[in-house]
């Protein structure tokens, strides 16, 4: 992840026995608990388009969300809260095609 994402927050950390710390995360969107080495993986955070879309200052009805179906899987997606409509993508849609586009 090159972008830091402001769903992914730290949750519990865990002192083990041989004197280190493991530290559980939490992402916020999909209310789940990953592992640190979840946060590379492609179904995870490795792979999710929130934070690239994030930075790109979207539009103020630009919401994401993300379902973990079942662990080592994930769907991520966004909604425009003003049109009722999911988004894969939103990047070209909302700049190119709407309307009512108020970037941040």
């Amino acid at each position: 992840m090159t972008g830091q994402c402001p769903f992914l927050k730290e949750y519990k950390v865990l002192r083990l026995i041989e004197n280190e710390n493991r530290v559980i995360f939490r992402c916020e969107l999909g209310k789940v608990l990953l592992k640190p080495k979840d946060l590379k993986e492609k179904w995870a955070c490795g792979g999710c388009s929130v934070p690239y879309v994030l930075e790109s200052s979207p539009c103020r009805y630009l919401k994401p969300g993300k379902d973990f179906l079942f662990r080592g899987s994930s769907h991520t997606f966004f909604i425009c809260e003003l049109l009722e409509i999911k988004l894969e993508s939103p990047g070209e849609f909302c700049k190119f095609y709407c309307r009512h586009y108020i970037p941040l």
